[in-house]
């Protein structure tokens, strides 16, 4: 590795949802930053940090403010800039760190990544189908966030959180295109012996819509449809590649209305991609985005302007006209080098700490 050659220490903290945290400081470090990523409760998903405090969340009181306090006197007195994520700072609410770090100059950021900053009656009120139609952890009804104004730089992941942060700047996901190549394409016939293999990984089966997709699969089999589901949950994310080598299509989420890391990683491995976009953020993504849009279901105000748009019919299409996914892995894979790679995220990023 290459030493640093900016002075800046930077810390990405204190979770690392969906790798995002992981991959930009490795990308920063790439590009002569010095930069880590902490994670203090290990995910299951074990998307990869440069350190864990090897905290539980069934670990006591006192064993938790003592491993975070000592962390956090450590941080604030060694780094610059301070990434924090998912509606965390250093230390639990009411966030007493967040004047400290003001009080002593140091950069702060935030990037809100999903539920943590969602509204939900709005969510409700104003979207026929959402993450929080079905979901049943209502995780976003007790959780506390910081104030944005705290904040030097303010970030969302998904273009459906901007209205719940006003004046974020949308930040694409990265991902590491060293480790998601493209896989070769499928060259043998659909048949019952070799189905068509479609993959769905969902870390939250209400807020993913994964009942819709079950109930489309069971569809295409009594159909006389030749279907496998590849359903991961729980896979570590060093393991989930090794399957995508055999998958025909992937299906993201068909709630919420943007793309996430499951879409962006299996374009990178040039599958096609099935996930809901909202015609409404459709502005905040480049024409050229490769995603087959599906509504969860069939309703009356989305079908009359498109037809095809359940997720049963956009998946039966697509299975009757296996020639076109050669072409959509490609754009797919195209697509997110152009608007997902780590160090390009990266570069953005930094450009906004301008240190």
């Amino acid at each position: 590795m290459k030493p640093p050659q900016h002075n800046a220490r930077i810390l990405h903290a204190p979770t690392n949802i969906a790798g995002i945290a992981g991959l930009l400081a490795q990308a920063q470090r790439d590009l002569g930053f010095d930069a880590t990523s902490v994670q203090y409760v290990a995910n299951k998903y074990d998307f990869g940090t440069d350190r864990t405090l090897d905290l539980s969340r069934d670990d006591g009181a006192l064993k938790k403010m003592a491993t975070t306090g000592s962390f956090a006197l450590e941080a604030i007195r060694g780094y610059d800039v301070f990434h924090l994520y998912f509606g965390n700072t250093l230390f639990p609410y009411p966030y007493p760190d967040l004047p400290v770090l003001r009080a002593l100059g140091k950069k702060i950021v935030f990037h809100f990544c999903g539920c943590e900053v969602r509204d939900r009656d709005i969510t409700m009120r104003r979207h026929y189908v959402s993450g929080c139609s079905e979901c049943v952890s209502l995780v976003c009804l007790g959780k506390h966030r910081p104030n944005p104004a705290w904040a030097d730089i303010t970030l969302v992941s998904t273009p459906d959180l901007l209205e719940f942060v006003p004046g974020a700047r949308l930040m694409p996901g990265p991902v590491d295109l060293a480790k998601w190549t493209p896989r070769s394409p499928r060259t043998t016939p659909i048949s019952h012996e070799d189905p068509v293999r479609i993959l769905h990984a969902p870390s939250d089966r209400e807020i993913k819509g994964t009942s819709h997709l079950l109930a489309a699969i069971e569809r295409l089999k009594a159909a006389g449809y030749p279907v496998e589901l590849i359903l991961l949950e729980g896979v570590p994310h060093d393991e989930v590649a090794e399957f995508c080598s055999t998958a025909d299509i992937a299906v993201d989420q068909l709630m919420i209305g943007a793309y996430g890391t499951v879409s962006i990683e299996m374009m990178a491995k040039g599958v096609p991609v099935v996930c809901r976009i909202r015609e409404d953020l459709r502005p905040y993504y480049p024409a050229d985005l490769p995603i087959i849009s599906a509504e969860p279901f069939s309703d009356a105000r989305h079908s009359a302007r498109n037809p095809g748009s359940e997720i049963y019919a956009v998946l039966e299409n697509l299975i009757q006209h296996p020639e076109t996914w050669r072409d959509l892995g490609n754009r797919g894979v195209t697509y997110v080098r152009h608007e997902h790679e780590m160090h390009t995220i990266a570069r953005r990023v930094l450009d906004l700490y301008d240190l």
